[in-house]
């Protein structure tokens, strides 16, 4: 990695249990988890463990993509995956990404080859922190990109529609491209992001087509089910972080106690709790505490809900990932205004921004965390985005520093530093 161009948008067009280690194969058996895997390449991360999975051995394929129609083809699919592999194979997973907009096709496979390793030290799968670079991209001047008066403009307009009645929140995200002087290691920027966002799930996606590498490090987990018990950890509300302490620690007490943010954060613990009702036998089985904790990040606080809840015998982890996707986290509320809303105000195709990036197996366990602070790498060109939550009493400039912040999460692990 050299030297980084940062391209003004005005001139372009817009965690898995460690038990699996030892029932899905042992690091000995599979390629080096820091070296290019070639097609369909996939690696997420999560705070304990690292999934390596190379290769299609099939592809999920579906005349509707919703919940239940995925969640049964997915289950078939993993049938015949179980019953054709070879004596000792690891035991088929699911594999992907899903869009955004969930009634747009996922990009979900079954995996040729499949590893699951811990995660040593601050580094993901055979990624240490020796590996992670120091910046080396020192663009001079303010980067352009963060100077967006679209998106400002967008918030103003969003604003004036949220105090019309239209909605009571809307995410708005927008883009930021760089380039560098040659094709990126990404494994470099992988430990890079792990070093920096140690409780991130930190995930490599090659995408279908010619559409490159999605990668980043999500705070965010939206679904992890282990024999039928879910967790998920929401996150709405947020502000950027000191490098003073006590600054740090003030601006953390404050957010806990911002009227805004805790209304923002409110419409994302209620549209999960009414969702996972759905999806327990009895009330008690579901707990969704009233009060959001802080939780930290390299760049931001967040305020974030622990949220657990015990499934009903026979549903899916995809039953429920498709039930809540997307959350008011990530669109807003209530969901039809809100994404008419993003469709009208932004002016780029999210794609698998926002969208999910996780795995399941045939017994309905699995795990999917937001696909948020990233980007998709294609050679040397990488395109960023970053998004805010939008309510009355949002400013322009507010929620334009927010995403800045949320920009540098990625722009950090490429060296570029404004």
């Amino acid at each position: 990695m050299t030297g980084f161009t940062v391209l003004d948008p005005a001139e372009t067009v817009v965690a898995p249990d460690p038990a699996h280690a030892r029932h899905h194969g042992s690091p000995s058996d599979a390629p080096d988890a820091a070296a290019p895997l070639g097609h369909g390449e996939f690696r997420l991360a999560s705070p304990d463990v690292g999934l390596v999975a190379h290769g299609v051995r099939e592809r999920l394929d579906v005349p509707s993509w919703d919940g239940p129609t995925v969640a049964a083809a997915a289950r078939d699919l993993l049938a015949r995956a179980a019953s054709a592999r070879w004596a000792g194979e690891p035991a088929p997973i699911l594999v992907g990404t899903i869009p955004f907009d969930p009634s747009r096709p996922a990009h979900l496979v079954v995996p040729a080859h499949q590893s699951w390793r811990p995660v040593v030290a601050a580094g993901a799968p055979g990624e240490t922190i020796e590996e992670a670079p120091l910046p080396v991209a020192r663009p001079e001047g303010a980067l352009p990109g963060r100077d967006d008066v679209v998106f400002r403009a967008a918030v103003g307009r969003a604003v004036s529609r949220l105090e019309d009645g239209v909605a009571e929140k809307v995410v708005l995200a927008r883009t930021l491209d760089v380039s560098a002087a040659g094709p990126l290691d990404r494994g470099v920027v992988r430990a890079a992001m792990r070093c920096a966002n140690p409780d991130a799930y930190v995930f490599d996606v090659e995408l279908p087509g010619d559409q490159g590498h999605l990668i980043g490090a999500s705070p965010e987990l939206l679904v992890s089910v282990r024999d039928g018990v879910l967790h998920s950890h929401p996150l709405a509300g947020s502000a950027p972080r000191s490098a003073d302490p006590e600054e740090d620690r003030a601006t953390g007490q404050r957010l806990l106690t911002s009227e805004k943010d805790l209304r923002e954060h409110a419409f994302v613990t209620a549209a999960i709790r009414e969702v996972l009702r759905a999806y327990v036998a009895h009330e008690d089985d579901l707990d969704v505490p009233t009060s959001p904790e802080l939780v930290a990040t390299s760049h931001l606080w967040h305020l974030g809900t622990p949220v657990t809840a015990r499934l009903r015998p026979g549903v899916s982890v995809l039953d429920v990932v498709y039930a809540l996707h997307p959350t008011p986290a990530v669109c807003g509320h209530p969901q039809a205004a809100a994404r008419e809303l993003i469709g009208s105000l932004e002016p780029f195709d999210r794609g698998f921004y926002t969208g999910l990036v996780g795995w399941a197996d045939q017994a309905g366990n699995g795990e999917w965390a937001i696909v948020l602070r990233c980007g998709v790498v294609r050679g040397a060109d990488v395109r960023l985005f970053a998004g805010a939550g939008v309510v009355v009493g949002s400013t322009p400039e507010g929620e334009h520093a927010e995403t800045a912040v949320k920009f540098s999460t990625l722009l950090s692990a490429l060296g570029v530093v404004s």
